[in-house]
């Protein structure tokens, strides 16, 4: 299965978003958004180098995310949050794309875990793609997404919205529900719109960290990457080996 650095920084990298603007438009409709919201925001350009400017988001929290990442992706501008089980991003994208007035882009790729060998619960696999884009349609400004998400008993495929000139449509049609849309279709297609969402070297150099005065709910739950990979039982380096 395709996935940005064969989950060694999942879950943060299990979802993306993207924003199809320059670094510092994204960084500064992310600072004002907040800035709208919380008291106190705090912006700090990282010196760190991609991956390793992701540990900045630890420890990772369950209820708010009250640290979020941007990397310049070539033309696009990337999102990571500090979310427990994975970043945030259609949430995030949907509301900066109307606000920059820009395509956005979240994707979400699980690799399938549970009945794995020695694997005690593992996680429920997805392949997701969302775009979005400045105006309204029939769903907030949701343009096309297309997914194929085991639901706990069974694959699941989805494709709704605007067909979009990349597609692949008949593999849509294939027998198997979980060939109907892969992390190989799905790396296709973000690359039709302009971004390598699988290659490291698409990240970077420039990397912003914005941490806002969230409060936390009562019952938070913090965690390290590492703690957090030991309890969602994500192996790094394990996906590639695995089907998707």
């Amino acid at each position: 299965m395709r996935t940005l650095l064969d989950v060694r920084y999942a879950p943060v990298t299990s979802s993306v978003g993207y924003l199809e603007v320059p670094f510092a438009e994204a960084v500064t409709a992310l600072d004002e958004w907040r800035r709208s919201l919380y008291p106190v925001v705090t912006v700090r350009r990282l010196e760190e180098a991609f991956p390793r400017a992701l540990h900045q988001l630890e420890p990772l929290t369950s209820g708010a995310r009250p640290r979020e990442l941007l990397v310049a992706a070539g033309s696009w501008t990337a999102y990571f949050d500090s979310s427990l089980r994975g970043t945030d991003a259609p949430s995030a994208i949907s509301v900066l794309s109307r606000k920059l007035q820009c395509q956005g882009l979240a994707i979400d790729v699980v690799p399938h875990t549970i009945g794995l060998p020695g694997v005690r619960q593992g996680r429920a696999g997805a392949v997701q793609f969302t775009l979005f884009g400045p105006l309204k349609t029939g769903f907030l400004n949701y343009v096309r997404t297309a997914s194929v998400v085991f639901d706990g008993s069974r694959w699941v495929f989805n494709a709704n919205g605007t067909v979009q000139a990349f597609e692949e449509p008949d593999a849509y049609l294939a027998r198997r529900v979980r060939d109907r849309f892969t992390s190989e279709m799905l790396e296709r297609y973000c690359h039709a719109l302009g971004v390598n969402v699988f290659e490291a070297a698409t990240y970077g150099p420039r990397s912003v960290l914005l941490e806002s005065a969230v409060t936390m709910p009562a019952n938070c739950v913090a965690m390290s990457l590492s703690q957090a990979q030991e309890w969602l039982e994500i192996a790094p380096g394990e996906a590639e080996r695995l089907p998707g």
